[in-house]
């Protein structure tokens, strides 16, 4: 054994344990020594990959936002049926967490559509209580 220069022990034999390295290496030179390498090739051939994986990565999430769009607004409509249904009954107060339980979310995501609905202009707070 000696010692890498990291400090750490290394075995000559199969390069600290690490048999793949070698075999990816060995792999890698044959192809550049083959007459029909081309860095130029590799090089396009990486790049439409990466322009590939970009493509793809900016659809999904176009489309994980438009689903996330959809819930959101039916989590708003559900909040505000709960909300009108407070509004109706003598039970005027707002309770996060009760709420949560029903729409089956924490009191965090209660509390950011009521901002988003006040926001929006959709809730009117006309009433404070403070604890």
């Amino acid at each position: 054994m000696t010692v890498g220069s990291c400090g750490e022990s290394e075995n000559k034999e199969n390069n600290g344990g690490n048999n793949m390295m070698p075999d990816m290496a060995k792999k890698m030179m044959s192809k550049m020594q083959n007459s029909s390498f081309s860095p130029q090739k590799m090089c396009e051939n990486m790049t439409a990959s990466i322009e590939k994986t970009a493509k793809l990565a900016g659809q999904a999430n176009d489309e994980v936002q438009m689903l996330f769009e959809e819930w959101a607004g039916e989590v708003e409509k559900e909040l505000l049926v709960i909300l009108e249904d407070n509004c109706q009954t003598d039970n005027q107060n707002f309770d996060a967490a009760e709420i949560a339980d029903k729409l089956k979310v924490s009191e965090n995501t209660v509390l950011f559509f009521l901002s988003r609905l006040i926001k929006d202009k959709k809730v009117e707070v006309v009433k404070l209580k403070i604890k």
